[in-house]
């Protein structure tokens, strides 16, 4: 088996149906946020491109909705529509240009939703309301259960004619296919209900219905819940048994795989740094072994050695990294170039990715600010010179340097001193960071020592590596003064060194004298112009004068919790 470096497996190339990939990491599907009036959208294609440039060897959309009953959210797309396809095509030819192929995921999340949006009933197996939503749906009937699988067929033939070279079933966290699968939430008594082979009879009319529309050339996978972790729910060997059922068809081309329900045990699909990496290979490892095809494991894998190690140790054909490739598009392509220490890891914290989708944001990311922009950068990009190109200096789109080659200081080590070294270093600056702890790190350092929380100094890591590639010295055990920036006259200096704590208004003003006092340090200027010296001070985040504006009631809108698996 070919593969390249200490990476035996995973830079091996697979047939997965009639499809071919070149190595075996999957972007696997997860919500965006990106939709626009129902519509895929620019976004959408620039974000999928930036992770197809970087080397995945497989793209899965996130879900595309079967039916105008299924609008869970406001930002999703309306597969069932015919003027989805211009999308499609703008998705599809963006990754194809670097020889990746893309599938879509198909969907109709059935009792997993709110009627807010659509002003239909919502559909499901039984009349079960969900813990989160506490709608009670209405029963699909006969007729209805057939709109439903015709519905599946449509959006494939739209996807097909839009150019994808397969798509995938969601029948795992949210999807009105893993309501009739399990007992938990099928209570029905006709032929769609009861017996394991009752419950999934809609999953196999599915496949009979998306095969006929995308035909042989494309694939066809579906994704399984290994185990809802819900009472009276699906469990393992239930999900294995449908897996086997699928592939008896002979219509299926992999098996895809996830734990958890998205609306009751979320916390186990979008896995914080709390939870051990690989916690759901187990999945994977049972089916792959009861069936014959192909089998994607996940669970929170974020750097190439775990993944791997999933292959080496037979879990999984191919392994779903969704947060990593978030965090740096690269992930694939600096792997396989020996440059795996230079991957912007993923911290697991959840904040822009999952965090922002549950307040109806589209998804960023903590670690990149460049995820969910993509499409503008690659305006700034089209109008940037070589040199700006080669320096990296195009990758976010900032104002050209009025004059580069500049003396920077920095004083404070901590992600934000750190960001601005190596952003001003990598636009041609010469940049120096002072810091008086003996390490970087700032309160990122006291974060991590929380038990469970030690990734959050992945970051540090990730921003010393930085540094160091763009050439930032980094002066730790030194503190800067005010004889300091005179002594070593920088064009600049960055004041990183933190914030002031700011109490409640019920403290007290004994407490807001306290914190002002602690919050001294050296005493520098947050903000002015020496002329003697030609020095620019600038703060970062701070309001005029370096204070920080006042707390001010915010009103928080609550969405439902969306994915990124």
């Amino acid at each position: 088996m070919s593969g390249t470096g200490p990476y035996r497996y995973l830079f091996s190339p697979l047939r997965v149906g009639p499809v071919a990939v070149r190595n075996r990491i999957v972007f696997s599907a997860h919500l965006t946020n990106y939709a626009q009036d129902g519509l895929p959208s620019e976004q959408h294609a620039a974000y999928y491109e930036a992770r197809a440039a970087g080397g995945a060897g497989l793209i899965i959309t996130e879900e595309h909705s079967t039916h105008p009953t299924d609008w869970p959210y406001e930002k999703l797309i309306h597969g069932f529509h015919r003027s989805v396809i211009p999308g499609y095509r703008r998705i599809t030819e963006a990754v194809h240009r670097h020889g990746v192929p893309i599938f879509a995921q198909l969907n109709h999340n059935g009792g997993q939703a709110s009627s807010m949006f659509s002003r239909l009933p919502v559909w499901a197996p039984s009349p079960v309301p969900d813990p989160m939503f506490r709608e009670v749906p209405k029963a699909v009937e006969q007729h209805e259960i057939a709109e439903i699988v015709a519905g599946y067929g449509l959006v494939a033939g739209h996807c097909a004619e839009g150019g994808f070279d397969g798509v995938e079933l969601q029948c795992s966290h949210s999807s009105i296919v893993r309501g009739f699968l399990s007992p938990a939430t099928n209570k029905r008594t006709d032929a769609y209900g009861g017996t394991l082979r009752n419950r999934a009879r809609i999953l196999l009319e599915i496949i009979d219905a998306v095969r006929e529309a995308i035909g042989p050339g494309r694939a066809l996978g579906v994704r399984i819940c290994g185990d809802e972790l819900i009472e009276g729910g699906t469990t393992l060997d239930e999900a294995v048994e449908v897996a086997r059922l699928a592939e008896a068809t002979g219509k299926v081309d992999y098996i895809n795989t996830s734990i958890g329900v998205a609306t009751a045990t979320l916390f186990m699909i979008e896995a914080s740094m709390a939870v051990p990496a690989g916690y759901a290979l187990f999945i994977a490892n049972a089916m792959r072994q009861a069936v014959n095809i192909p089998v994607i494991g996940v669970g929170r894998i974020k750097d190439p050695v775990q993944a791997e190690r999933a292959l080496a140790e037979g879990h999984c054909d191919l392994v779903g990294v969704v947060r990593g490739q978030i965090a740096d598009p690269d992930f694939t392509a600096k792997a396989r170039a020996g440059q795996s220490g230079d991957i912007r890891t993923c911290l697991s914290c959840n904040q822009e990715c999952v965090g922002r989708m549950g307040l109806n944001r589209w998804l960023g990311c903590i670690e990149n600010p460049a995820a969910g922009r993509e499409a503008g950068i690659a305006a700034r990009r089209a109008t940037a010179t070589t040199r700006e190109i080669s320096a990296g200096t195009a990758a976010v789109p900032l104002p050209t340097p009025v004059r580069r080659g500049k003396r920077v200081l920095v004083v404070g080590g901590g992600p934000a001193g750190l960001q601005a070294a190596s952003t001003a270093a990598r636009r041609g600056h010469r940049v120096t960071v002072y810091e008086r702890a003996p390490r970087t790190g700032g309160q990122v350092a006291v974060a991590a020592s929380v038990p469970s929380r030690a990734e959050f100094l992945d970051v540090v890591r990730n921003l010393q590596v930085e540094c160091r590639r763009h050439g930032v010295e980094i002066r730790t055990g030194c503190e800067a003064d005010a004889r300091t920036l005179l002594d070593e006259a920088p064009d600049a200096v960055v004041l990183a060194t933190g914030a002031r704590p700011q109490p409640p208004h019920w403290a007290g003003r004994f407490v807001h004298a306290a914190a002002g006092h602690r919050g001294q340090g050296a005493n520098l200027p947050t903000t002015r112009r020496d002329r003697s010296a030609d020095l620019t001070l600038v703060a970062p985040g701070t309001g005029p004068r370096g204070h920080h504006p006042p707390d001010r009631d915010r009103g928080v809108a609550l969405q439902r919790a969306t994915l990124a698996d």
